[in-house]
């Protein structure tokens, strides 16, 4: 059995007893009258892309080393948060845009030919 199936058979139990029941009705409720009523759809939407994710990800560590895919996941994050940056006009800190910066010149670096 997949380990995340395993450890969603474990901590359900330990969330619903924490959580209780009426929180996660409550949480239901609220996600669906924000969302739509098609949240059903778009939480199994979700499901299938981020599994298709995964998959190419595996597929990639065969073609590639993983030091390379490490180095490219780096690049995907930092290029996710510059442009969540540009399109929700987030605040930067500068001790963050000095870690991006260097996220993004030490990859480019890496893949730069011997």
């Amino acid at each position: 059995m997949p380990a995340r199936m395993l450890s969603l058979l474990i901590l359900t139990p330990f969330a619903i007893a924490v959580e209780g029941p009426q929180m996660w009705a409550a949480g239901w409720q609220k996600a669906i009258s924000r969302i739509s009523p098609h949240f059903v759809w778009w939480v199994t939407a979700q499901g299938v892309i981020y599994h298709l994710y995964n998959q190419v990800s595996y597929m990639s560590l065969d073609e590639i080393s993983p030091l390379a895919f490490s180095t490219s996941n780096t690049m995907k994050r930092i290029s996710v948060i510059v442009s969540s940056i540009i399109i929700f006009h987030t605040p930067v800190q500068p001790i963050n845009a000095l870690g991006a910066a260097i996220a993004i010149l030490v990859t480019f670096l890496y893949f730069q030919p011997d």
